[in-house]
């Protein structure tokens, strides 16, 4: 009984770790989103950001919102650089 129980406490812990830059930049990217595609895309981010287990780091997260054009994709993990471009592409089109 005692095992079961640590069991239950460490899936919590290891729930209660929020990926809040990851989730922010989710955000940021469902309020620039104008259609079906973006939200499938957030809609995908959000699966990956619930199965993977590191987040990025807040100067990361800074330079993707505030510094879109100098952001090298390549630095970041492969399974995020698909929707690090679309954010990119969802600034760039919001700015036309």
């Amino acid at each position: 009984m005692t095992d079961n129980k640590t069991q239950k406490t460490r899936s919590k812990k290891a729930q209660a770790r929020k990926k809040t830059n990851l989730l922010r930049l989710s955000s940021e990217m469902n309020k620039i989103s104008i259609d079906a595609v973006d939200k499938e895309v957030i809609k995908r981010f959000r699966i990956i950001i619930d199965t993977c287990d590191e987040d990025i780091t807040k100067a990361s997260l800074t330079q993707v919102l505030k510094n879109a054009k100098e952001v090298d994709v390549n630095s970041f993990h492969e399974s995020l650089q698909p929707y690090i471009k679309h954010y990119l592409f969802m600034m760039k089109r919001s700015k036309k």
